[in-house]
């Protein structure tokens, strides 16, 4: 690249600009003029354009992972090695200096070494970009900071008030949002947040808010309840690797329960500073801990009322009721049984008059179906608990 195709280029963008051609076109630009591969990203690191020029080779998926404001240069540009491509990324600027994070990326992916030219190159079009996309969303980045506190404060209490209210705010909505909270230790709350939305992408996972504290609120959009896995994982490579990015003393993770209900987001936010807090108590520092897998202790430590209490019992033993009612078994009265005589399965399959081996194969599927080890201390005091509250609710229990 010369210096005549740097100013080609700027003249390039900004006829793309002031003919509203749109990001794809700069991305396009910029592939052209480097002879190389171009992806424009958003603050979350999901994709808004990708081009590349014949023989660039294919854009790699993201280059969130090997970005490393400390090895930036000038503070503008980080430069990596990405599955055989040298790679230059820029952020787009940030519109009146507020302390505000970035509001995306431009990264520029070559086979030869960038020159100082396709460095300038990238930081024209990420400037480019950064009116592009300020144009495009206009009064709407306030309009998402509102709307994002209003929803996490639970303010928005119907489906139709928060469809009307996301949509005009240009937020995409999923079917529901785990929550979770991470406690970055040690750490600058602009680069904890930014390091934390990093690691969270790839399960497009987002940090929403501004960092206020040493803690960032993270929402992952879920489909159905399965999805939380995946987000769990996203919440360990998180505690692993934000340390290192953002210069922590350590990280620390609780994650909300699932919730099917959209509106429920709020509900899963409490959760899982619930299960922060129970988490660095029970298992220290660095860990991630679920809601969900706290059993009794996350119930006695929110001071739960009657119907808490009810649903907690609810809750943990739903799936083995179904079962039972669907095959006919007996696997609650076997669980209650097994704990009333002591966890005696020689006694158990007398009175049951079963083969004791009976009761071992009832005993693993029980752990199974509940997902759960019948010798942890914390998964028996969560069952014993449960058994004794829906006995107490149910006369034929």
């Amino acid at each position: 690249m010369t210096a005549d195709d740097l100013a080609a280029l700027s003249e390039r963008a900004a006829g793309i600009v002031s003919g509203g051609g749109g990001l794809k076109a700069l991305a396009q630009a910029l592939a052209d003029a480097a002879h190389g591969a171009v992806l424009i990203e958003d603050d979350q690191w999901r994709h808004l354009a990708a081009a590349q020029a014949r023989g660039s080779g294919r854009v790699p998926a993201s280059f969130a992972p090997w970005y490393k404001p400390a090895a930036s240069v000038n503070g503008r540009l980080a430069r990596a090695t990405v599955e055989g491509l040298h790679a230059l990324c820029a952020p787009l600027p940030v519109s009146g200096g507020n302390g505000e994070s970035v509001p995306g990326y431009v990264t520029l992916f070559e086979r030869a070494k960038p020159s100082t030219l396709a460095a300038a190159a990238v930081r024209i079009i990420a400037s480019a970009a950064g009116i592009e996309l300020a144009r495009r969303s206009g009064g709407r980045p306030q309009a998402r900071r509102a709307f994002w506190e209003r929803y996490i404060a639970g303010e928005l209490s119907d489906h139709s008030s928060l469809k009307e209210e996301a949509g005009a705010a240009g937020v995409s909505l999923p079917a529901a949002f785990l929550a979770a909270v991470f406690d970055v230790e040690g750490a600058l709350p602009g680069s904890a947040r930014d390091a934390v939305a990093q690691a969270i992408a790839p399960a497009d996972g987002v940090c929403p808010l501004a960092q206020t504290s040493s803690q960032v609120v993270a929402l992952f959009p879920m489909r159905h309840a399965a999805d939380v896995s995946r987000a769990r994982q996203a919440a360990t490579n998180a505690v692993r690797d934000v340390p290192a990015q953002a210069a922590a003393r350590s990280v620390t993770c609780g994650i909300g329960a699932y919730h099917s209900d959209i509106l429920e987001g709020p509900r899963s936010l409490d959760e899982g500073k619930h299960a922060l807090a129970l988490g660095r108590r029970l298992y220290g520092r660095g860990s991630v801990t679920l809601y969900s897998d706290l059993g009794v202790y996350a119930l006695l430590h929110a001071g739960g009322e009657r119907d808490a209490f009810l649903d907690f019992a609810e809750t943990q033993l739903a799936p083995l009721v179904q079962y039972d009612r669907k095959h006919k078994t007996d696997l609650v009265k076997t669980l209650r049984l097994y704990f009333d005589i002591g966890e005696n399965v020689k006694e158990a399959a007398e009175r049951l008059s079963v083969h004791r081996h009976t009761i071992f194969y009832r005993l693993n599927q029980i752990a199974q179906i509940l997902k759960v080890d019948l010798r942890a201390p914390k998964d028996q005091l969560s069952l014993r608990a449960a058994l004794a509250i829906y006995q107490m609710e149910h006369e034929d229990a």
